[in-house]
């Protein structure tokens, strides 16, 4: 038996649905029948005017096919990203044989009988994540004047919106989030996806990656120079790559639960590795050290040797530099002398950007069932640097390998590498222990699984408008109104000019000023920065950025993008620069909640550090004012908000207690437990059920209770009727002992509100309100300007709550690390 069987089947995640959807087909049936008759989808692009661009080829998909796809949306007003995204993760679901239950009696972990004797979850215990480059882009494509925009086009702009869009047609309830990790955000989704599973924060996930073809982004690319004019070859001396689209979903449950209910297991998800090139914002690493990171990671977490990988489908773009540094990297994890079979799928239905990862991992999965892996088609004669390796050619070969890396790599420079165990899982069976094990592990709650590394926050940084500070933000910010609406912004060049660019926009200088001023305040030395993992938060990126690249496509059209702006229309673009200013080569990360970032960033970060992969992390979150975020703003809602808008970045650095004990790192508090739950805006009830799970869920993991809570920080968009009916159903949890109890208390009306900044910064105040020296501060009247109650014993327990602008919750427990 293998290190992996050892492995507790609760604790093994693996693949038991897969929908597709590309310039092959919708099927994965249909798609490994092309695959096999080494069809490729690239065509003549049909849907935009191509005549002034190097390529006027791309893998498009069929107009029967797309039709087809978004027949069951017709009717929805959503952008083409959740569309696609939505057909993709249905055709998974249905291939999984489960169904999204509806019966309010059935207990929080049951599976039941659905319709038609499906097993089904409980719309509480299935999440989604989304991996998305470009997000709504093509929303904001179809009005093609930015001076314009309407309200009902740019709501569905936002990168969020399109995983929320998709999570609430399909009727899911357990969380939600969208990665935005450029192209290796589908890998990063299906990789954090197994986590939230693991911890025990869902049963069941649909993780996968969605991005239409898309004007501009083409245009983007074809500035670049990175456009083949003919059918590309990775690896291949013709360079270039062809841009695709689609999507694709897994469905992604426990080992355990799978053998129950004699479910189709297509691989397990042995582990994942993440990383940044901290190199260049457009160019890997020349000699793959970042993939080279993540697929070491993603080994050593697996348990697996290295000779068991028998298989690397590898991101392969077609691009010179790229190809040439990724088996440069492959060299480096596995020996000059690399003789695992590789090859890139994109030369089947191109470059689908952040679908790559899940596309290129179904469309290899399912070929693997039928006895195949794929090959690089077009395939002419290696180029330099990618000789003497073993490159698949021309026609599928027969293989079943037994384990199978899949790497995918980004602009901002990040990577993702996924470790797959391919064949002999069905045949497992576990014994009468392990089923009373996963009894056991039934009848507990979300995060009773994770050993229990106590992670703290020992430093805290923040940005706002002109200030910056290292720790004090209650003190420091918001000390009146007028602070809100002032003009004077943080300037990186006069701060630290080595870590400045030029035409770097302000939400990347808020960011890296945050980072450095939080790393201050935890000691963090240069040399702990290699191994200190970076997830960071954004619900827009930078707006001016991305306005500045659409208004150079729109206004002198796609001939002449802007080659300054185009890198940073991903918003990862903020993550990616920050780590290369700064170094942060590990585990990295990026994402959008659309209103609990920071919240999220914490449970991310907490969980990996509870389970041992890191023992340090900065978390980030911020946004950034320009006039596309005031059209957001008008979209969204947010201009009949209590609360004025504003912007600004907080970063925190969370580290294992034991860590920060030997370190000698200064505490401030700890994370004791975390929640999250999707909800509707527009509907109150959903809301507040969203809110009250994601409350119960994070006083369950910290083991404690709501009347133990001294205050709770809301974090509420302010909308009119929000803050109400948030105060409403905390106050229920406790039966009116909380209303009458604990203070219920927002920082907004002092701060100002950022969608990603005022979730962080609430969670940087309790931090700092728990902190050994905060009744000091108190006594002083630091924190008077925040009518703040009087208190004569320290707090002990605060409990945050951050809303998004679709009515989503998480919920943090802030304590002192004392208790």
């Amino acid at each position: 038996m293998s290190d992996r069987e050892n492995t507790n089947t609760k604790d093994r995640i693996v693949i038991t649905g897969m929908g597709v959807l590309c310039a092959l087909g919708d099927h994965p049936q249909m798609v490994y029948e092309r695959m096999v008759a080494a069809e490729t989808g690239i065509r003549e692009v049909t849907r935009f005017n191509t005549d002034k661009l190097q390529s006027s080829l791309a893998g498009q998909l069929e107009d029967s096919i797309r039709e087809g796809a978004l027949a069951g949306t017709a009717e929805l007003s959503m952008d083409l990203c959740a569309r696609y995204a939505i057909a993709a993760a249905r055709k998974a679901l249905i291939d999984s044989g489960l169904s999204i239950a509806h019966a309010d009696n059935m207990k929080h972990h049951d599976r039941a009988k659905g319709t038609g004797g499906k097993p089904s979850v409980l719309p509480a215990r299935i999440g989604l994540t989304l991996g998305t480059c470009n997000g709504g882009v093509l929303s904001l494509e179809e009005q093609w004047n930015l001076s314009e925009l309407d309200v009902d086009h740019t709501s569905r702009y936002p990168f969020y919106q399109q995983g929320d869009d998709a999570a609430r047609v399909l009727g899911v309830a357990g969380p939600v989030a969208t990665l935005n990790t450029a192209c290796a955000a589908s890998g990063n989704a299906i990789g954090y996806a197994s986590d939230l599973i693991r911890w025990g924060y869902a049963d069941v996930m649909l993780a996968g990656g969605s991005d239409p073809l898309s004007h501009s982004v083409y245009a983007g690319f074809n500035v670049l120079r990175a456009l083949n004019s003919r059918p590309s070859s990775p690896f291949s001396t013709q360079y270039g790559l062809n841009l695709g689209e689609g999507a694709a979903f897994v469905v992604l449950e426990r080992l355990d639960a799978a053998l129950e209910r004699g479910a189709t297991i297509y691989a397990e998800l042995c582990a994942y590795g993440l990383s940044n090139d901290a190199h260049h914002m457009t160019a890997s690493h020349p000699e793959g050290a970042g993939i080279q990171r993540a697929v070491e990671m993603a080994i050593s977490l697996a348990g697996v040797s290295k000779t068991d990988i028998e298989y690397v489908n590898a991101h392969g773009t077609g691009t010179q530099a790229n190809d040439r540094a990724e088996i440069s990297g492959l060299q480096g994890s596995f020996g000059p002398n690399l003789s695992i079979p590789i090859s890139s799928s994109k030369a089947y239905f191109g470059h689908t950007l952040g679908t790559s990862a899940a596309l290129e991992l179904v469309t290899s999965l399912y070929a693997i069932r039928q006895g195949y892996v794929p090959a690089t088609l077009h395939f002419e004669e290696a180029r330099e640097g990618c000789e003497d390796v073993d490159i698949i050619q021309h026609s599928m070969r027969p293989m079943r390998p037994a384990y199978m890396i899949c790497n995918n790599s980004g602009f901002g420079g990040h990577n993702v590498s996924l470790v797959l165990r391919t064949n002999g899982i069905e045949e497992e069976r576990y014994s009468s222990v392990q089923n009373a094990e996963r009894e056991n592990s039934l009848a507990g709650h979300p995060g009773e699984a994770v050993p229990r590394r106590r992670v703290v926050i020992t430093g805290v940084g923040a940005v706002s408008k002109g200030d910056i500070r290292k720790g004090n933000v209650l003190g420091a910010f918001g000390k009146d109104t007028d602070q809100v609406t002032e003009t004077s912004f943080f300037s990186l060049k006069d701060y630290d000019k080595s870590k400045y660019e030029r035409r770097m926009n302000q939400l990347t200088q808020n960011t890296i000023g945050a980072v450095l001023a939080a790393m201050e305040d935890a000691a963090l030395g240069e040399s702990q920065r290699e191994h200190t993992g970076f997830i960071y938060g954004t619900a827009r990126g930078s707006t001016s950025s991305i306005s500045n690249f659409l208004e150079s496509v729109f206004v002198k059209g796609p001939e002449y993008a802007s080659t300054i702006y185009f890198p940073h229309t991903v918003i990862n673009s903020i993550a990616g620069q920050t780590a290369e200013k700064l170094q942060f080569k590990g585990f990295n990360s990026s994402f959008s909640t659309g209103g609990h970032e920071g919240l999220t960033a914490a449970l991310y970060a907490t969980g990996k550090i509870r389970e041992g992969t890191l023992t340090s992390c900065m978390i980030g979150a911020g946004d950034e004012r320009s006039q596309l975020a005031e059209d957001i703003d008008r979209a969204k809602g947010l201009q009949d908000s209590r609360y004025e808008m504003t912007e600004g970045s907080v970063c925190m650095v969370l580290s294992d207690l034991e860590e920060a004990d030997q370190t000698r790192s200064g505490i401030y508090a700890e994370l004791s437990g975390l929640g999250v739950a999707s909800g509707a805006a527009h509907d109150a009830s959903r809301q507040s059920e969203a809110l009250i799970r994601a409350v119960t869920d994070a006083l369950h993991e910290a083991e404690t209770s709501m009347g133990q809570m001294d205050l709770i920080l809301l974090n509420s968009v302010g909308r009119p009727g929000e803050l109400e009916l948030e105060q409403s159903a905390i106050s229920s949890m406790g039966k009116g002992e909380v209303a009458q109890f604990v203070p219920i208390m927002t920082l907004n009306a002092c701060t100002g509100y950022g969608e990603s900044y005022s979730s962080m910064l609430h969670l940087a105040a309790a931090a700092e309100l728990v902190s050994p020296g905060a009744m000091h501060e108190l006594a002083k009247g630091t924190y008077a300007h925040l009518g703040l109650p009087e208190r004569s014993s320290a707090y002990r327990h605060i409990l945050t709550i951050s809303s998004t602008v679709n009515g989503s919750y998480s919920a943090a427990i802030v304590s002192s690390v004392a208790e």
